[in-house]
Formats: C-alpha cells, sequence, structure tokens
C-alpha cells in the first residue's frame, strides 16, 4: 500500500447525518476515555504482552525440550486463537494495539537506518506471503512439525521476533507492520469486520490547520479520512492519534457494519488477496483436511490416493512431508481462485462495470464466513485442551499445584452448538455479498441485482458445498477409522 499523505482538505462527514447507525462512543465515558487518552495504561498493558513472548520464547530454549510446555501454550494456545481470531474480528485490531513487535518497533525505527521501504514491493503481499508459506504451508506439509516441541516453537517465534526487530530497524514508518508481517494485512481486513471505529468530529476538523492527529500516527494515515471513506486502512488502534487530539472519538458500532457501505481503497487490491487466500487455506482446505479427512471417505478421496502414490515413489514418508495434504492445499487454492475469477468477471458484465472495480467491492462479503468459519475450531481446541492446561503451567511456574481438569471434552452437546458459529458466518457473508451486490446494481430490477448476487456468491457457494458435503460424509459413512 502506498504511504497517504496528509490531506490538508477535511472530511466532509455530518456526525448528525440522518440514518445514521448506533454507535457508543467509548471518549464521551469519563472512565474509559482517561484509560484510552493516557499513554501509560496502554503501555503497560503492551509490556505485560512483551513479557508474556519473552517469557514464552525463553521459557521454550532454557527449559528441557518438551511436547507440552507454556511455550507451546503462550504461542498456540492464546496468541494465535484468542488474541487474533476471537478478538480482532469482535472489537477490531486490537492484537496490533497491543503486538509486542511493534510496540518494540514504535521505539527502534525513529533510532535506526530510516529506510523508505521499497516502492515495488509495496502492497503487503509479501506479508501474506510469509504467512501462507510460513506458517500454512508447513502446518500442511509437515503436520505438527511447528508444534512438537517447545525448542521448536521457541525458535519459530524468536526468528519471527528478530526479522521483525531488524525491519523496524532498516526501515521507517512502521514497513514491517504494513508490508512485510505476516498478520498484519490479515488481521487489517478481519478488524473491518469488528466493532471498533474511531472517526473525528465535523467542526473541530473543519477549523483544524495542524492536523495533530495524522502527525501522530507513526503508520502514516489520516484518522481524519477514516469515516469518509469506510474504511481505516491498516490502523493498528495503538491510540496515538486519539491521544494527540481530543476530537478523535472511539467508537463501537454493530460488528460488520462498513461491510454494508462503499468502502474507498486508498491504493494496492491486497485486501482481495488476502480474503480469499484465507477463504482457501482457512475454509476450504481445513473443511477438506481437517474435515473430510477425518470422516469414513478419508481413504477415497483423491489428493490422498495422489499423495500416496508419490509419497511411495519418491520413498518419502508422510511423517516427513506428507504430499497428499499439500496437493489437497492445492486444489482449495485452485478452485477458490476460478470460482472468484468466474464469479466476480461475470457480475462485473452484468452490473455493467469493470472486473477489478466489481471484484474488489464484492470480496469483503466472504468476511463473515472467513473469520466465524475459523471459530467453532478456535474455541474447541482451547476449551478442551489450552485453557486448563494455560492455567497449570502459570500455577507452576509461580510455584503453586494447580491441577485444573480441561473445561470441556470433545462430543459435549454444548461444544457441538459451536459449529453453528460457521453456519451464522455463512449467512451473514449472504447478507453482506446481498447489501454489496446493490451497491453495484443501484437502479437494477430485483432479477438482475439476483443474478449479480448469485455470481458474487461462487466463492462462497463452493466453501458452503465443501462444509455440506463433509457434514453428509460424516452422518452415511461416519469418522475414519484410527490407523
Amino acid at each position: 500500500m502506498n504511504e497517504q499523505q496528509v490531506t490538508v482538505n477535511p472530511p466532509e462527514t455530518d456526525d448528525n447525518r440522518p440514518g445514521r447507525a448506533w454507535r457508543w462512543d467509548i471518549t464521551a465515558t469519563p472512565a474509559l476515555a482517561w484509560t484510552l487518552r493516557k499513554p501509560w495504561p496502554l503501555t503497560g498493558l503492551r509490556l505485560l504482552v512483551l513479557g508474556l513472548l519473552l517469557l514464552g520464547i525463553g521459557h521454550g530454549l532454557t527449559q528441557p525440550d518438551s511436547k507440552t510446555g507454556l511455550s507451546l501454550l503462550l504461542f498456540w494456545g492464546l496468541f494465535w486463537p484468542l488474541l487474533t481470531v476471537m478478538v480482532t474480528p469482535s472489537f477490531g485490531n486490537l492484537f496490533c494495539a497491543i503486538c509486542p513487535h511493534g510496540f518494540i518497533g514504535r521505539w527502534l525505527s525513529p533510532v535506526g537506518l530510516k529506510r523508505r521501504f521499497p516502492k515495488a514491493l509495496r502492497g503487503g503481499m509479501i506479508g501474506l506471503s510469509i504467512l501462507v508459506f510460513g506458517y500454512w504451508f508447513i502446518h500442511y506439509s509437515m503436520p505438527g512439525q511447528l508444534e512438537r516441541s517447545t525448542q521448536v516453537t521457541a525458535w519459530y517465534f524468536l526468528g519471527f521476533s528478530l526479522f521483525a526487530l531488524a525491519s523496524f530497524y532498516l526501515f521507517y514508518g512502521m514497513a514491517y507492520c504494513k508490508e512485510l508481517c505476516p498478520l498484519g494485512r490479515l488481521l487489517a481486513v478481519y478488524g473491518k469486520l469488528g466493532a471498533t471505529r474511531i472517526s473525528t468530529r465535523k467542526a473541530d476538523c473543519a477549523s483544524c490547520r495542524g492536523f495533530e492527529c495524522a502527525k501522530a500516527c507513526r503508520y502514516k494515515l489520516s484518522p481524519f479520512l477514516f469515516e469518509k471513506n469506510n474504511n481505516m486502512e491498516q490502523c493498528t488502534l495503538c491510540m496515538d492519534c486519539v491521544q494527540a487530539c481530543d476530537s478523535v472519538r472511539v467508537q463501537l458500532q454493530p460488528p460488520g457494519l462498513s461491510l454494508f457501505q462503499p468502502i474507498k481503497r486508498i491504493g494496492g487490491s491486497s485486501d482481495y488477496w488476502v480474503l480469499l487466500v484465507v477463504l482457501a487455506v482457512a475454509g476450504v482446505a481445513v473443511q477438506m483436511l481437517h474435515g473430510l479427512q477425518h470422516s469414513g471417505l478419508r481413504d477415497s478421496l483423491p489428493w490422498n490416493l495422489a499423495g500416496a502414490w508419490l509419497n511411495t515413489a519418491l520413498g518419502v514418508s508422510p511423517k516427513v512431508f506428507d504430499f497428499g495434504r499439500v496437493l489437497g492445499l492445492g486444489l482449495a487454492l485452485i478452485m477458490t481462485l476460478i470460482a472468484a475469477g468466474i464469479g466476480y468477471r461475470r457480475a462485473a458484465r452484468l452490473a455493467g462495470t469493470d472486473y477489478l472495480t466489481a471484484r474488489q467491492g464484492l470480496v469483503y462479503g466472504l468476511a463473515p464466513a472467513v473469520i466465524l468459519g475459523l471459530m467453532p475450531h478456535t474455541l474447541t481446541r482451547f476449551f478442551t485442551n489450552d485453557a486448563h492446561a494455560l492455567a497449570n503451567a502459570f500455577s507452576g511456574l509461580l510455584g503453586g499445584n494447580l491441577a485444573l481438569e480441561p473445561l470441556a471434552s470433545r462430543g459435549d452437546p454444548w461444544l457441538f452448538s459451536l459449529s453453528l458459529l460457521a453456519y451464522l458466518g455463512m449467512i451473514w457473508s449472504l447478507t453482506t455479498l446481498w447489501k454489496r451486490s446493490r451497491l453495484l446494481t443501484p437502479h437494477a430490477d430485483l432479477g438482475l441485482r439476483l443474478r449479480v448476487w448469485f455470481w458474487a456468491c461462487l466463492p462462497l457457494l463452493l466453501f458452503i458445498a465443501i462444509y455440506l458435503f463433509k457434514a453428509w460424509a460424516f452422518m452415511t459413512y461416519g469418522p475414519a477409522p484410527r490407523h
């Protein structure tokens, strides 16, 4: 994404415009406003999270290697599922606000080499590529390798931390967060579903000549344009602008509300690729490789048959490199990209608009299904494996002898109800895509609008079809026998 220059024209927004959705102005609540407008409460929270990062890395590297332990629980049980998958789509990009890498970068970047990040490499695609090949590809091709021991996990996150610090020292403007962070683009897109919004007061902006909010932003953003563009871009909710100007407000609104309105892009098309890749990898591929893989159809699935042949022909154990899972991942990506290409091109033709405009506007409708589809697996693992173990590990670290049992067991009826979140995400996405299709066809009749909506839903319908096929496979063939 190109760095945005500070604009001298204030936004044309109206705090009292008709039809404005409900919003709760947090900064109008004295106790909460004091917490957000003073730097030290957030600094204390960031120090706490930084301490957890250092604890996880240090504990993993200095203690005897183990298949269970505090390092595994912190990184794979707390940071990833709760602070990214759960918090971001609920309240916004809060993980970036307290990210330990960003916290160090705030102080390291101003004293570093302050070089400009290469223009040709901007757009966040490097960060997305690191996420795909540095995590997901390893996760699918070598199952369990990243989580197989405390030392492996500690070295993995130490490597990412050193890479982040070197990037902060080399480039200015928090370029690591915007261009290189594996989670940066992902969480910025997730945050569009969240409820937290930053806006400014029109009356104050009209007479403002200092633009303190934009000057305070380490990410070179203009908070006074957020509401006009219906896009907070790469905002990390760091609250620097809130602390610099009393006219900047932090508000809560119904989750996903911004997805019902036009979203002005400030450059690049990374949101498009992020949503499609996440739908393919964390949606379609998960249902194929974590869903169908455990059904009675496992040994008949084409990617497993082809993968088994390759493993045998090349003499490679699937425990070392599983070709079947890699083929399944590749198939999920190809099917999703083809469905999106066909669907969005057809929708653009019917709506009488260009393909790039159509795909950029329609792809945001996938966000609820992509995000809520991850939650059942995340919550199930946390309640059955991680929550009690994390509490017990901290107790042991502090000299206690806490021995909590798992909060739930697989098969508990209430855990099964978590799967309803995935269906909620599908319905939410279908509704959002209908709204976004109407933005493309404001004057079309119902028949044309329905056809545009159908083609806009094509990548989502692929995900729904795989999800329902998985459910049918379990009902018909039952679970796969254990090896």
